[in-house]
């Protein structure tokens, strides 16, 4: 399977599946959709799955330029077009085979979302997560708000979430962000290595554990994102989502108002 954005690499009982969005691999609902169509492929053919990105980051979230992907500077369509959106996401997260992300430079927002849709995450040196919705004036999403406090707890979830800070590959290490950190260029190598050893196991065994593991997950985040349109619904078209934005478009701080 191949798309201009989206391609999987069989390698034996490993596939790779590559986001090919460059620089940054920022998401649009289409995008998204290839690949989880991506994923899907992979049932009943792959033991495991890696999903890398090419280009400077990881998934460095949603592309606020594309009339196809969530714009909360706008509250016209904005439901519409982020429920498309997340419909996709959940299919990322029913994904029928163990999948370890490889994660290079920015994880954000959305893209922060997808790397905890995978089951294990290797991180190299340059890698970051960030959780930056409040400084972009909305509210978190991808599933995010229950799937972070899930992993790394509510306390530290909350510190995340309400200062939009960024989280380096060694922290991200040290508070189960991360399962394995490594130098700078060497994630995709590792996380073969990983995906080999999970592939390693006896299929029958590795899918049953992974079941019981994940066992309503893909549900639990179809519900979070439902709640989480709401909020972010409510706050689309704001001033501040506006000036939030615009700011992160800029490179700048932002200026906000509470309006």
């Amino acid at each position: 399977m191949a798309a201009s954005d989206v391609t999987v690499d069989r390698r034996g009982a490993i596939s790779v599946v590559t986001l090919r969005r460059p620089p940054h691999n920022l998401l649009t609902q289409p995008a998204l959709a290839r690949l989880a169509d991506a994923l899907e492929s992979l049932a009943h053919t792959a033991g495991a799955a890696v999903l890398c990105s090419e280009g400077q980051s990881f998934c460095a979230g949603a592309d606020f330029r594309s009339a196809e992907a969530p714009d909360p500077t706008s509250g016209t369509g904005f439901e519409a077009v982020t429920s498309a959106f997340y419909r996709q996401a959940v299919r990322v997260f029913a994904s029928p085979v163990p999948t370890v992300a490889a994660v290079q430079g920015a994880a954000v927002g959305a893209g922060f979302g997808l790397a905890l849709a995978c089951d294990l995450r290797v991180v190299g040196g340059r890698g970051f997560f960030q959780a930056n919705f409040v400084r972009l004036g909305i509210h978190p999403g991808f599933g995010l708000s229950v799937l972070l406090p899930r992993t790394v707890g509510p306390g530290r979830a909350a510190e995340l979430f309400l200062t939009g800070r960024r989280v380096g590959a060694e922290e991200a290490g040290r508070i189960g962000l991360a399962e394995r950190v490594v130098p700078e260029g060497q994630e995709l190598e590792s996380a073969l290595e990983l995906a080999a050893e999970i592939a390693a196991g006896a299929p029958l065994a590795v899918s049953a554990t992974r079941a019981t593991l994940r066992s309503g997950l893909a549900e639990v985040a179809a519900r979070a994102m439902e709640h989480e349109l709401v909020e972010q619904s409510a706050l689309a078209g704001t001033g501040d989502a506006a000036e939030g934005v615009a700011a992160m478009l800029e490179g700048r701080p932002p200026r906000f108002s509470g309006a």
